[in-house]
């Protein structure tokens, strides 16, 4: 009988300690538990006005991929801005991390041509109780840009063809009268653009090889042109007197941001459609019992 009265303490026990366990972990799945605040992304560029050559728009800001750390450690992402969860455990420490594509997608989207990418990181920052933290990202452009430009004077003798070819390892880009830049009514028309990204050092070197046909002559050149970060490089192509006149130009690539250009949890639609799927003030959890980091990984 005693055995008996022993053994049902025990599963009485038992059985308390497996609901203490299982209402736990419930907790950390659904947030209970954890003291929480909001973030909302400020993003800032390097040109004061609208005649930069680049704007950002909200929407395109959505669909910056965004890394959140807390010193060594990433919390969230790489992840879409328009995707994330905006709600953060209470802390210090915090720095954003935001670009507009990856380094592969810079040189190899719009068949292999690329795009422009911004990137930046904030300063670090903290999450606190029941409160959105508005946090400023300062962006720029990370890569260079190259163009032709095709002057009359060799288009007009050159009149079978003319091409310029770029070599990059197993990318190959080519420029012909077609997609080059010209010069129309005195402006100058960039034509097609291509991207290359720009390592730690700050500048690259290309190599170009020029081919141009006319009805009695076909001539040759190849030459290299160093780009830099945040610069478009023109070559402008010339012929005179029987040489070819080649010159390259550098502009600045700016980057202008409207001031108002701020993304928050508001901002922010789920998957489901749900606009504000975390939800407002109200849904902030603020208790201050231990915090689960490993749920935000």
């Amino acid at each position: 009988m005693k055995r008996k009265k022993i053994l049902l303490a025990w599963a009485c026990l038992m059985g308390m300690l497996s609901a203490c366990t299982s209402e736990s972990g419930l907790g950390m799945q659904t947030g209970e538990n954890r003291a929480e605040g909001k973030m909302a992304l400020a993003f800032t560029g390097t040109a004061p006005t609208r005649s930069s050559t680049t704007t950002i728009s909200p929407e395109e800001a959505k669909t910056f991929l965004i890394t959140v750390s807390q010193g060594e450690t990433i919390i969230r992402g790489p992840q879409t801005l328009g995707t994330m969860d905006m709600r953060f455990p209470v802390g210090q420490g915090y720095t954003v991390y935001a670009e507009s594509c990856t380094e592969a997608d810079a040189e190899n989207n719009n068949n292999r041509w690329g795009q422009k990418r911004f990137v930046g990181t904030s300063d670090q920052f903290g999450i606190n109780k029941g409160e959105t933290t508005k946090v400023s990202v300062g962006m720029s452009v990370d890569n260079a840009s190259f163009c032709v430009i095709i002057q009359p004077s060799l288009s007009n003798y050159f009149k079978k063809s003319c091409t310029i070819s770029v070599t990059e390892g197993d990318r190959t880009l080519e420029w012909n009268y077609d997609n080059a830049g010209k010069v129309m009514d005195g402006q100058t028309l960039d034509g097609q653009v291509a991207y290359f990204n720009i390592g730690s050092e700050g500048s690259r070197t290309i190599t170009y090889t020029i081919k141009a046909v006319s009805d009695d002559k076909t001539i040759e050149k190849t030459g290299t042109v160093t780009l830099s970060r945040a610069k478009n490089s023109r070559l402008n192509l010339a012929y005179q007197s029987g040489f070819f006149n080649l010159t390259v130009n550098v502009n600045e690539e700016d980057l202008y941001v409207d001031s108002e250009l701020t993304i928050g949890p508001d901002d922010i639609t789920q998957d489901d459609g749900a606009t504000d799927a975390i939800g407002g003030n109200d849904d902030f959890n603020t208790d201050d019992s231990e915090i689960d980091y490993d749920q935000y990984n």
